[in-house]
């Protein structure tokens, strides 16, 4: 089921609050990373687009967003409108692989806590990639 497209009838205001936060880590939870750029974003059915950037603090959270949702009592009819709305959340640091969650269902009057895994890219040293050693780059091993 796409959750885009026309299983559902959207609302043509979201007159309801929900809220998103992030927090954003690596090593499986055990270190929060600041000043990683976070990026929320929603299609609605007129084409208009909602677009927040956010940035993680040294404990790696955002601050609390407010986005627009479609009333909680909207899901009382099943098949008619969905009771939440659908967003996406993109993060970015320098020196990690980029984070995607598509999809992420925020209700009315609720805050949706992102976790955001960063894995870190191989051969990354501070603002650098790392030059090739000798013997990596050539199969002969003879440029330095």
């Amino acid at each position: 089921m796409d959750l885009y497209k026309d299983d559902f009838k959207y609302p043509s205001v979201n007159n309801w609050i929900g809220y998103i936060k992030a927090r954003a880590f690596t090593a499986n939870g055990a270190i929060p990373l600041s000043d990683v750029s976070v990026v929320v974003t929603s299609a609605e059915e007129n084409g208009a687009k909602i677009t927040i950037e956010l940035k993680t603090d040294e404990n790696g959270e955002t601050q609390t967003a407010e986005v627009p949702t479609p009333l909680a009592s909207a899901g009382d009819v099943p098949g008619e409108t969905r009771p939440y709305a659908v967003y996406d959340i993109e993060a970015y640091l320098p020196g990690y692989y980029p984070y995607q969650a598509l999809a992420v269902p925020v209700f009315g009057d609720t805050v949706t806590v992102q976790p955001i895994g960063l894995i870190p890219l191989p051969l990354y040293d501070g603002d650098e990639v790392r030059p090739d050693l000798p013997g990596e780059g050539d199969p002969d091993g003879t440029e330095p």
